[in-house]
């Protein structure tokens, strides 16, 4: 799905395959309390200020619908927009009781920062994931303030009335398509893999994931879930 930018950010969405069921949609955006826009601006995603406004936000949203809160690891701002993307993404999902994509790849990420340049949605070659059997992909891009304002619109303001511009009626199929592609089951498929990738764009960050599922052998890593945990990801501290 095309996105285009408007005000301060855009959302784009695009769902390539079936992936299962996904969670219920928020009723309504939920405007983010408090607001992180100054804090964030000016790519200054990571200073002390942006975290805590953008994380108490996502927090005050989990909070209406009952989720716990989110604990990031304690090396976050220390981590690439791809690794802190796909670790927010991962937050999302296992604190639903959702499986956590396993890692992210040299190849999709680079597929997904091609995409991010160009700001469209990624979409991975066969060659791209090696012996490992393709059997669904999606992907989200947004341009935003940083991995925690983009997980805030892709999960949080993602309805009618928001800046995603697939949803331009209350009952357009493109309403919280990006929270449905986070959250997305795999029912049935063995491994979760994925990418990320970034690009800076006049005082925005255009960040672009891949949410792979298949079987068999996967690409090597270049960051994985059980790093996020070795620092603290969810509250869960492991030493694997």
């Amino acid at each position: 799905m095309a996105a285009a930018v408007v005000a301060a950010a855009a959302f784009g969405a695009s769902a390539q395959a079936s992936a299962g069921s996904v969670a219920d949609h928020p009723d309504h955006n939920v405007p983010p309390q408090p607001s992180y826009v100054n804090a964030c601006a000016n790519y200054r995603s990571n200073s002390d200020a942006c975290v805590t406004k953008a994380l108490a936000a996502i927090n005050h949203a989990r909070s209406l619908e009952d989720v716990r809160p989110m604990i990031l690891p304690d090396n976050f701002t220390k981590l690439s927009y791809a690794e802190q993307t796909f670790v927010v993404s991962n937050l999302e999902r296992v604190d639903r009781g959702l499986r956590p994509f396993r890692g992210i790849t040299r190849r999709l990420n680079q597929t997904a920062k091609q995409a991010a340049v160009a700001r469209v949605d990624p979409a991975p070659a066969y060659s791209a994931v090696g012996q490992f059997v393709l059997l669904d992909f999606q992907s989200n891009w947004t341009s935003n303030f940083g991995s925690l304002a983009g997980d805030y619109g892709w999960m949080y303001d993602d309805g009618y009335g928001s800046y995603n511009v697939d949803c331009p009626t209350r009952s357009a199929p493109g309403c919280w398509a990006h929270r449905d592609i986070i959250l997305s089951s795999y029912t049935g498929k063995r491994s979760l893999i994925s990418g990320a990738g970034s690009d800076k764009q006049d005082g925005l960050v255009t960040i672009t994931q891949l949410f792979v599922a298949g079987k068999g052998d996967a690409p090597e890593f270049r960051y994985t879930w059980r790093q996020a945990l070795r620092h603290g990801a969810g509250g869960y501290r492991s030493h694997s």
